[in-house]
């Protein structure tokens, strides 16, 4: 994979930690134990080492995950992967959700690569 940009690494980085902070607040704010708080549960984690992944890659740190929770953190990463397009479909070029929406779509791309290194 190519190299990135200081600025497209810190925007990746920004990506997942909006994710991770949206994911909280959303926790937060709904019942344990239900099958939407698993799945938000779960796609929390995956951001969580998303963002770890790319500290890890471009930043030399420890990356303090198994095997299996980095198999599970990119199936689930692909998955929100694939329905990022038709939310981009909708909206208008250049504008801020647009901006956000691909930003996310590249720090997911970056991420499922790295974490594909990683079961290698």
């Amino acid at each position: 994979m190519k190299p990135f940009t200081p600025e497209e690494q810190q925007q990746s980085i920004e990506a997942f930690r909006s994710i991770i902070r949206k994911s909280k607040n959303a926790l937060a704010r709904m019942k344990t134990g239900t099958p939407q708080t698993n799945l938000l549960e779960k796609r929390l984690n995956a951001s969580r080492i998303g963002e770890d992944v790319l500290h890890a890659r471009w930043e030399g740190k420890e990356l303090g995950a198994s095997h299996d929770e980095l198999v599970a953190a990119k199936e689930v990463l692909e998955g929100l992967l694939l329905m990022l397009p038709p939310f981009l479909e909708k909206t208008k070029p250049g504008s801020g959700q647009r901006t956000y929406i691909d930003r996310r779509i590249k720090a997911f791309q970056i991420a499922i690569s790295y974490l594909d290194d990683e079961d290698n």
